[in-house]
């Protein structure tokens, strides 16, 4: 259960530092010798090709791989400090698939915050850009999506997963290839959602492909469980590096530059 005052005492100030000498899964070594302080507000890209520790990295900030060597400290605040769940109350996530239950889309917003008043709800989802078309479906907020989301489109389900990661008021949200699995009609609608949210929170996004972190603040790139360039797009892009590869291999240098 959360606690005001210990809630109260996580403060953004400085940002999101991670300095992770080793991290990983049971005796599995995926992470090492990571150093790198997000912004307090902005988006942070993380990329890299597969493999190269990309979610690692988002399930440290989650809580959900344990630091064996080393701290993730949000704001004022180790993850060391505060028990898991006060710390996960901090932070937003929205997976590459969002989860929709045979539910009302109010329902399926309010999931792991029951108690949120209607307003509370409807703010949320004008946040996420989810508004609109909610009120257009059948019966509004109270519409049953079906399961897994069947009756709303790729990208309706993914706003109505931020929606619900912004009804928590966090101060990050972790977005984990979360627009991978969708067309680019959809895609461009969760990126406006996310552009809009900007200067807000700090966004973190793991990202595939390079065109959705184009806008970044900062850009982390992975590479063997390590971060091998941090910069921003046109710093990286300009120079001969592991992301300058990357985004040869996607085709999109000449767009970028």
């Amino acid at each position: 259960m959360l606690t005001a005052p210990l809630a109260d005492r996580i403060v953004m100030e400085g940002g999101l530092l991670v300095s992770i000498r080793r991290a990983g899964y049971d005796e599995s070594v995926i992470l090492k010798d990571i150093k790198v302080r997000f912004p307090e507000r902005g988006m942070v890209g993380i990329v890299g090709e597969s493999g190269a520790g990309k979610t690692t990295l988002a399930n440290c900030l989650l809580g959900l791989v344990k630091v064996a060597d080393g701290d993730v400290l949000l704001g004022n605040m180790s993850i060391k400090d505060v028990p898991l769940n006060t710390w996960r109350r901090q932070i937003g996530y929205v997976p590459q698939e969002t989860v929709l239950f045979h539910s009302s889309i109010r329902d399926n917003i309010a999931w792991g915050m029951p108690s949120a008043t209607d307003d509370e709800i409807v703010d949320a989802a004008k946040q996420a850009l989810a508004h609109e078309f909610i009120l257009q479906q059948p019966s509004g907020y109270l519409t049953v999506v079906g399961d897994r989301g069947a009756r709303l489109s790729g990208g309706q389900c993914q706003r109505l997963g931020i929606a619900r990661a912004l009804l928590m008021k966090p101060k990050l949200l972790v977005m984990d290839e979360a627009t991978s699995a969708l067309d680019s009609t959809s895609e461009a609608a969760v990126l406006e959602t996310i552009e809009r949210l900007r200067g807000e929170i700090c966004i973190v996004m793991v990202a595939h492909r390079l065109a959705t972190i184009q806008n970044a603040d900062m850009v982390v790139v992975m590479e063997s469980g390590s971060i091998a360039e941090t910069g921003t797009w046109s710093e990286l892009i300009s120079q001969n590096g592991r992301f300058q590869k990357l985004a040869t291999a996607q085709h999109i240098v000449q767009e970028a530059v």
